[in-house]
């Protein structure tokens, strides 16, 4: 595997250029990204009307939260951010093995953020937090709001648990196929595309963790 690798990109036959690639690459994440952003919009929404009629029922559902954990998560998925970002840096570079290294950096800090999500989602089970089971009575039955509101905490949580698993999945690929000598010669760009993708993920958490974890508070 060379450490120092002239930077190209492989050009596909419907383009006249590498530059005109990448504006189309690009372009398409971001078109993606923001019909995913669309998505996580409603969902907030819908936590803050909540909130606005029914404060004290929510303000009850997320007393019952997992603060820690979701600080925590917030943390590690900032660390994340740095690697993904280390990894762009590098392949910019040629540096093929130092970028192999962030990405599978980036990879297990995204596995250990899953790791965490499951603990929490066991400790909500244990709790009784858990609405939409109906052989596990609910904590605070009797209020409708609450069930809302954390169904809703488990819809959000469990969508962006799912975008960071092909996240996660995505990028061991990457890192496997990058393996191969001269991979950045000819696929640098995806390196960059994916990058949007994590950092498009790290935020709808930091998103997701102030409106259902801390403004609830």
């Amino acid at each position: 595997m060379s450490d120092r690798a002239a930077i190209g990109v492989e050009l596909a036959e419907q383009f006249t250029d590498v530059a005109q690639q990448r504006r189309a690459a690009t372009l398409g994440m971001w078109s993606w990204l923001l019909t995913e952003l669309l998505l996580f919009a409603a969902l907030f929404l819908i936590a803050l009307v909540l909130r606005i009629l029914h404060p004290d029922s929510v303000r009850e559902a997320a007393h019952h939260l997992k603060f820690w954990i979701g600080a925590t998560n917030t943390a590690v998925l900032i660390c994340s951010s740095l690697t993904m970002s280390g990894a762009i840096v590098t392949s910019r570079l040629g540096w093929q093995r130092a970028m192999v290294r962030c990405m599978l950096a980036t990879a297990a800090l995204g596995s250990l953020f899953l790791v965490f999500k499951g603990y929490e989602y066991y400790q909500d089970y244990i709790e009784h937090m858990t609405p939409f089971l109906a052989w596990r009575p609910y904590e605070l039955s009797g209020d409708r709001a609450s069930q809302l509101y954390v169904s809703l905490y488990y819809v959000a949580t469990a969508l962006h648990a799912f975008h960071l698993t092909t996240g996660v999945a995505i990028l061991l690929g990457l890192a496997w196929q990058a393996r191969a000598n001269g991979y950045l010669q000819r696929h640098q760009n995806r390196i960059e595309i994916y990058g949007l993708y994590w950092h498009f993920i790290d935020l709808m958490w930091i998103m997701v963790f102030t409106i259902i974890y801390v403004m609830n508070r």
